[in-house]
């Protein structure tokens, strides 16, 4: 495709090259803090609409990378390493 053909699109890429990284962040914590150290910012589990946050927290830990949330839909923190966990039973 040549660039000039499409300068609309070509500018739009541009961009997400170069602010993509920071955007994805910024939408991943929507001004929460973080309960992650910075360096793994992506693990930053979501934030929920304040609706969702009695029903989710009730549902548990799916995983220790999930959170407990608050009333704002910013996670608290992570569950921890042994939350949703299942021990399979050995051979």
């Amino acid at each position: 495709m040549m660039a000039g053909m499409f300068p609309a699109l070509t500018s739009l890429v541009s961009l997400l090259l170069v602010t993509g990284p920071a955007l994805a962040q910024s939408a991943r914590t929507s001004g929460c803090p973080l309960v992650v150290p910075p360096s793994q910012a992506e693990l930053q589990p979501l934030r929920l609409r304040p609706e969702r946050v009695a029903s989710k927290n009730a549902l548990g830990c799916l995983s220790p990378a999930d959170g407990i949330y608050g009333p704002d839909g910013c996670p608290l923190r992570l569950c921890g390493p042994e939350a949703g966990v299942i021990q399979l039973p050995l051979p």
